[in-house]
């Protein structure tokens, strides 16, 4: 059983600090083609029909960013135990900023390959754009961690403590939002969005790293969020995404 300790630094916070613990999976990337019922970065989403490929408002396909499969994951509250997430963004030069994202659910799916479409139909026609070098499995470990310093209730939670000149320096080493995660807290690399008060829980969040060489922009990550009660109502129709980068 996983049990998040506090550093001796912060030590004399503890109570306040695991009062924000939630849990996460963190993601790590292999490079390697999937199966299309996998967990993955890119490559081939699940498709039973060519015809089940989302097309963006500009009614072009949009850009397939990655899939989760929900049986690899464990101990997140009200997420689906089964099933698969699939994650797509816009499809222009920007990443998808300007346009909506879509967050697919598939409640059941099959493992028969002969009834499945095992090559992106679309992907040459937005390579050009992806976040990404290579396509990859992912990989998921179970990590507790506490609220990232880079999210505005970070200040709300130690409220009247001023920190010493050592716990400063070391504040982004404790409280460190990065990585790519399943669940848990974000890293924001600018500033929080607005919406981040309704939109509370973090499904996804994709980082700079090199197995697939991830990066959005200039040293920038991705988040996908969602509301609370939408989540427990296995609604994923309405998720906010956001990128930023230095």
């Amino acid at each position: 059983m996983l049990k998040y300790e506090v550093s001796e630094l912060f030590r004399e916070y503890e109570k306040i600090i695991k009062t924000s613990i939630r849990k996460s999976n963190e993601i790590t990337f292999t490079k390697e083609d999937t199966k299309p019922w996998e967990s993955k970065l890119g490559g081939c989403p699940y498709l039973e029909n060519i015809e089940d490929y989302p097309l963006g408002k500009n009614n072009k396909p949009m850009i397939f960013l990655a899939q989760i499969n929900l049986a690899d994951l464990v101990e997140l509250k009200n997420m689906p135990e089964n099933g698969l997430l699939q994650f797509y963004i816009h499809n222009d030069e920007c990443y998808g900023y300007e346009g909506p994202c879509k967050v697919k659910y598939i409640e059941k799916y099959i493992t028969d390959v002969n009834q499945l479409v095992c090559k992106n139909p679309y992907e040459e026609d937005y390579k050009e754009f992806l976040p990404f070098d290579k396509e990859g499995k992912m990989n998921f470990q179970l990590r507790e961690m506490p609220i990232s310093c880079s999210c505005e209730k970070f200040n709300e939670l130690f409220k009247g403590i001023s920190f010493n000149e050592e716990q400063k320096e070391k504040i982004w080493h404790e409280f460190d939002g990065s990585g790519s995660r399943f669940g848990g807290y974000p890293y924001f690399i600018q500033s929080e969005p607005a919406y981040c008060d309704e939109y509370n829980i973090l499904l996804l969040q994709l980082d700079v790293e090199d197995e697939c060489g991830i990066m959005f922009g200039d040293t920038g990550n991705c988040n996908f969020f969602i509301k609370e009660e939408d989540l427990k109502n296995r609604d994923f129709s309405n998720v906010a995404y956001d990128w930023q980068c230095c």
